[in-house]
């Protein structure tokens, strides 16, 4: 991805802070600002491999000292750390709730207690709309989760809203579709990154299973086309800070995991065999859900649109991977 004028503008002398910098999205929004003039800033728990031009902290984002030292000196912070997994969620409630809501907590009482106004981009996810039957979802429908995950992302959203409502901060949320496509880092989370881990089984040799029909409609949106969402967000100017971030395109499930095999049959030369298989026991209605995103509120407050199709996402997917799999 290039630089883009306008943000080359923005981002220019600023600091920007990542949170979760070392995840799926975290990383590839870290690699795209390496191409602006500013300062990065990416905390983690853990200890990092160093990145050129990239400070790490070390921090426990629960902790309100830490967000005090980030605050300060921050104009642009991309909220991504927090549990990302449905799964997770339910068998530890308590774990995922802190980890989603007080570090939000402790950024806003931080804003506050400085009397600073930070812009705040945070990544939520469309799933908090919970069933939908109407398409494409626009940011105006009422959320509906049906996942402690998706109640836990919500509550967040909502006390951002609360501190913009105030004054304390200058929040943006970014509901996310279905991101797939390749990063630095792939997804901890084993019911997050699917179509990455479907393209990674075929290159193993696997045989690819859809749950139910395939039926299911997704809005399936290539990681660079989310980066670009991510710092775009920053410069929005706008009464609104709810959006979608997706392709507006819906797809089957079954259609994408045809596309996959195919792709990666062009580079082994083997056809994965593709079999339904039935719903694991226990498994929550919203791995069922049918859903495509309204992009036309992004689209009119920033200069973002996706670029990347499906089918050219997919292409891409199976391209860097063979890189890992095959010998040429």
């Amino acid at each position: 991805m290039e630089a883009n004028d306008n943000l080359s503008v923005f981002y220019d002398e600023k600091v920007v802070v990542v949170t979760g910098g070392s995840g799926y999205i975290g990383s590839a929004v870290i690699n795209q600002l390496k191409n602006y003039n500013c300062k990065i800033i990416r905390t983690s728990r853990n200890t990092l491999t160093p990145i050129d031009g990239v400070e790490d902290k070390i921090f426990d984002l629960k902790s309100k000292e830490n967000w005090i030292e980030l605050v300060s000196t921050a104009d642009v912070i991309f909220h991504l750390s927090g549990n990302t997994s449905i799964a997770f969620a339910e068998d530890n409630m308590d774990e995922s709730l802190l980890s989603n809501l007080l570090p939000i907590n402790n950024l806003v009482y931080a804003s506050k207690k400085l009397k600073l106004f930070p812009r705040v981009v945070y990544a939520s996810t469309a799933t908090t709309y919970g069933l939908t039957d109407e398409f494409p979802v626009e940011e105006s429908k009422t959320p509906c989760p049906i996942t402690k995950y998706d109640l836990h992302k919500l509550y967040a959203e909502q006390e951002l809203s609360l501190a913009g409502q105030n004054n304390i901060i200058n929040p943006i949320i970014l509901r996310l579709s279905n991101v797939y496509g390749p990063s630095l880092s792939e997804s901890r989370s084993n019911d997050r990154g699917i179509l990455n881990k479907l393209t990674r089984m075929q290159f193993e040799g696997q045989n690819i299973q859809i749950y139910g029909d395939g039926n299911n409609i997704r809005d399936y949106v290539y990681i660079d086309d989310v980066v670009n969402a991510f710092l775009h967000a920053s410069i929005i100017n706008s009464t609104e800070n709810i959006f979608n971030v997706a392709s507006g395109v819906g797809t089957k499930v079954k259609e994408v995991f045809r596309l996959i095999s195919l792709e990666v049959e062009k580079h082994t030369g083997v056809s994965a065999l593709v079999e339904n298989i039935d719903w694991p026991n226990g498994i929550n209605d919203i791995e069922k859900r049918n859903f495509i995103g309204s992009i036309e509120r992004i689209k009119a407050q920033s200069e973002w649109t996706p670029n990347i199709s499906l089918e050219k996402g997919i292409k891409l997917l199976a391209n860097h991977y063979a890189k890992e799999y095959i010998n040429d």
